[in-house]
This record gives C-alpha cells, structure tokens and sequence, in this order.
C-alpha cells in the first residue's frame, strides 16, 4: 500500500491514538505519531471518508463533525461530536445516525482490511445500548471480522465519553454484512 498518498486537498492531523484518553489534536505535543506501516493506511482511509463526506448530502449534512483518529489493518477508531441535528426530539442521539455510522464505518473497516469497495449493504442490526446528547463526543470503532470474495462482516461500537474520557459508555453496537465483489 506504499502507493497510497494523503490527497492535497485532505486536512487534519494524521495522528492515532490506542488509549481511552482523548484524541490528541493538532498542537497537542504529547500526540502519539502514526506507525510509519500504518501511515499509508491512515492517509487511504482518510481519502475514502473524504470523498464520502464531500459527496453525499447526507452525509455532509449528518457527519461534518465526523474525524478519523486510527486506522490499522481491519479497523478504523473515529470521533463525532454530537450536534442538534443528530438528536430526535427527545434530545438523545436520533437511531437513525447510529445506523448511519454503522453503514459508513463499517464500510471504512472493509477498506482497512485492503479491499478496493467499501461494499453494498446486504444484511445490517444494531443494537441500542446508551444515550448521548448535544455536545458529548462518540467514539466509533469498527473492525471487518471477514473479508471474503462475496461478503465482508463489520462490527461497529459506539460509545461515549464519561467524566472528560476518563471512561467510556456503550451506546449502540452494529453488525454489519457487505456484498463486495
């Protein structure tokens, strides 16, 4: 995957991080550097999320808040921060961006794991564990448990920051089952 190169139009910090502390930002000194093996993965993850995010509606409109924090064989980790828009009317995180997450994610999970397509949704449940609200950050973290010639299998989990990330809450979780041939 050497090949692969951060577009010229991407933004952001190419940074990871493997701890229930907060991700670091851009001027964080203290921010952990990609793996040089992963770096190319990093930046090709980060490319396909782009293209996503500047090419559907929907998801420009639900998931500008959206940023890739790792991203290594198999698994991405992302953060979001909850927005008006993403809460139903009883001001908890609407079901429906929780899928939405699951579908993307789980896509991104499947371009880890070195397939060319983020595959078409074949077969997808989620299931609803916690809630957030306006202002509070979700981590998502997705892994492609397979990745065959037909199929690919994703698991999602979604969870909140509790106590400043100190520790972290279940909200939802999703599987995920993909057509990729």
């Amino acid at each position: 995957m050497s090949s692969l190169a951060r577009p010229p139009d991407s933004e952001g910090p190419v940074t990871a991080f493997h701890s229930a502390a907060a991700p670091p930002t851009a001027g964080d000194a203290a921010a952990p550097a990609i793996a040089s093996d992963n770096s190319d993965l990093f930046n090709h993850v980060q490319s396909v999320l782009n293209t996503y995010l500047t090419s559907s509606p929907l998801y420009s409109l639900l998931l500008s808040t959206l940023a890739l924090s790792s991203a290594s064989p198999s698994c991405v980790a992302l953060t979001l921060t909850v927005l008006p828009v993403h809460v139903n009317s009883k001001g908890v995180l609407h079901g429906s961006l929780s899928a939405a997450l699951v579908d993307l994610v789980g896509g991104l999970t499947i371009i880890a794991a070195g397939s060319a397509k983020t595959g078409l949704s074949t077969d997808m449940h989620v299931s609803f564990a916690g809630s957030a609200r306006e202002g509070e950050t979700l981590w998502i973290e997705g892994r492609a448990e397979r990745v065959g010639a037909t199929l690919a299998f994703t698991r999602v989990r979604i969870e909140k920051e509790v106590d400043g990330a100190a520790e972290r809450a279940l909200v939802a979780m999703g599987s995920h089952t993909k057509y990729v041939r």
